[in-house]
């Protein structure tokens, strides 16, 4: 509690104004300013807006809600990261200090607090019991089942060599696992990318840190000496540097048959490169388009929530479709809200029909975490974390994917238009006789009724309505690539309508989902 002359002293550092809003508003007001030096000036008014304004997060969307045009038009870009948004923005590492006690505000302090969750102290017995896991022998895949041989609600470590793409097919599908190579030096199974290691080969390198792109070397300073409640993580799937990486492993064994392949060239996006400080991560979500998923830590280690297709994550609110997902800003505000405890509770207690439950565990260094098709998944980096994810199709997952791509088109994502456009004419020309009739009637109509054809876009970030005939050419590209009956098999699995939204507008006469439509 604060007294009335604490009060008064608040009042009059705020401005007769000011002192009858409340902070919210105050903060829309303030990020409607684009010019730092604006900031700047409204700092100097008093003890109150210097406090204010001196809250990072204000000088965070300030950079990030521009394009790198308008960052230099309004000068916040910047090429050297000196330990906070502001000081960046400025190019000063010096910062006058002043005191700043009329700042009482929940507003503020929610963040702030968020940024000083210590997860290691947090997690700390989840932590032992997973060292103590990883220490131990891995399981043989083809002697126990999934829900057999490690402790209810945590993820079984297996033995590489045991997983088969047989055993896989047959138990192992649908449920997490972390597969670990004991047969020789776990060290020499995958590459040693460390931060260290990627910076001194790639410093000048750009790689996308969710809105922005910067070299590798600004990035890794940004990542040392940060102070964000949701730390920028790096998430790249198509900077120079992956064209050299991408070829430097071997997959796990169950993903060597990965069907998307037939695509070729207009395949989704489907390997990234992830880094990320302590205390970053990725809220919860599923894998793009119904795929399954590997996980591959090479520096650093990960807390995982995992929980089936069916069961919503605590704390995750969503429509009839999953087409809108809603949930705590960052992970510091889950896990602070209780629903991290909420989920340790289910991964103790609650079973779906097939008896899979919430699941949670880590992975460490050389440790491969299997993500199965349409499961929730929230990952924490809990230190400084290098890893490697990518997308596949396994063969028994197949009709998810293929209903995917036939039903739910406005949620597909990674496919980029001019690579699609460029792929179908080639095939079209190439195999006409070959084609079903109305599939190809499905093909020459979308290349007929067009409106915008080149953008390199992912149709997953573009503000407006596409319609690809993905569904129509991986069926045609199984077939032609001799995959009859893996694709006889998916389709007989597919669930829902029997005809793609695209034949349906075909049929209707409608041109509409051919087009894109922009919202203004």
């Amino acid at each position: 509690m604060i007294g009335n002359d604490e009060e008064e002293r608040i009042a009059n550092s705020m401005g007769s104004f000011f002192k009858k809003l409340p902070d919210e508003l105050i903060m829309s007001i303030v990020s409607e300013l684009e010019d730092p030096k604006d900031l700047v000036s409204l700092m100097d008014t008093s003890r109150f807006f210097y406090g204010f304004v001196s809250f990072d997060e204000i000088w965070r969307n300030l950079y990030l809600d521009k394009d790198p045009d308008n960052r230099k038009r309004w000068n916040v870009d910047f090429t050297k990261w000196r330990g906070s948004w502001k000081k960046s923005i400025l190019r000063t590492d010096e910062e006058v200090k002043v005191d700043c006690g009329v700042v009482y505000s929940d507003l503020l302090f929610t963040p702030y607090q968020n940024t000083q969750i210590d997860y290691r102290e947090l997690f700390h017995d989840v932590i032992e019991e997973e060292k103590f896991a990883a220490s131990r022998r891995p399981l043989d895949a083809r002697t126990f089942k999934p829900l057999e041989g490690c402790s209810k609600g945590r993820i079984p470590r297996i033995e590489e060599s045991t997983m088969t793409i047989e055993t896989f097919n047959t138990n192992w599908y649908n449920y997490p696992f972390i597969l670990k190579d004991t047969t020789k030096n776990p060290e020499s199974r995958w590459p040693k990318w460390t931060m260290d290691y990627l910076m001194k080969r790639f410093p000048d390198e750009k790689f996308r840190q969710e809105s922005v792109d910067w070299p590798l070397s600004l990035y890794g300073s940004y990542a040392s000496s940060n102070k964000d409640e949701k730390p920028l993580y790096l998430f790249d799937c198509n900077s120079h540097a992956m064209k050299y990486l991408v070829g430097e492993f071997e997959k796990p064994p169950y993903a060597k048959k990965d069907l998307l392949e037939v695509l070729g060239g207009c395949r989704p996006d489907h390997t990234w490169m992830t880094v990320g400080p302590e205390r970053s991560g990725s809220g919860f979500h599923k894998d793009p388009n119904s795929t399954c998923a590997w996980n591959t830590v090479f520096q650093g280690a990960k807390l995982w929530v995992m929980l089936p297709p069916d069961m919503t994550p605590p704390g995750v609110h969503t429509d009839t479709d999953e087409s809108e997902v809603t949930s705590p800003v960052g992970v510091a505000e889950w896990v602070l809200s209780g629903f991290y405890n909420d989920s340790v509770r289910l991964s103790e207690e609650a079973t779906d029909r097939d008896g899979l439950s919430c699941v949670i565990g880590m992975t460490f260094a050389n440790e491969c975490m299997f993500v199965p098709a349409q499961w929730w998944h929230t990952v924490i980096n809990f230190e400084d974390t290098v890893a490697l994810t990518a997308n596949f199709v396994p063969d028994v997952r197949l009709g998810e994917v293929l209903s995917f791509f036939k039903n739910k088109q406005t949620q597909m994502s990674g496919f980029h238009p001019i690579k699609f456009n460029r792929l179908l004419k080639e095939f079209v020309a190439s195999h006409r006789s070959e084609i079903d009739s109305k599939r190809l009637a499905v093909f020459e109509k979308y290349l007929e009724a067009r409106s915008v054809t080149d953008t390199d876009e992912d149709v997953g970030e573009l503000k407006c309505l596409i319609d690809l005939p993905v569904f129509e050419l991986f069926v045609e590209l199984l077939k032609e690539k001799g995959y009859e009956g893996e694709l006889e098999r998916g389709l007989k699995d597919m669930k829902g309508v029997n005809t793609s939204r695209v034949w349906e507008k075909l049929k209707s006469g409608k041109d509409e989902g051919f087009k894109f439509a922009f919202s203004m």
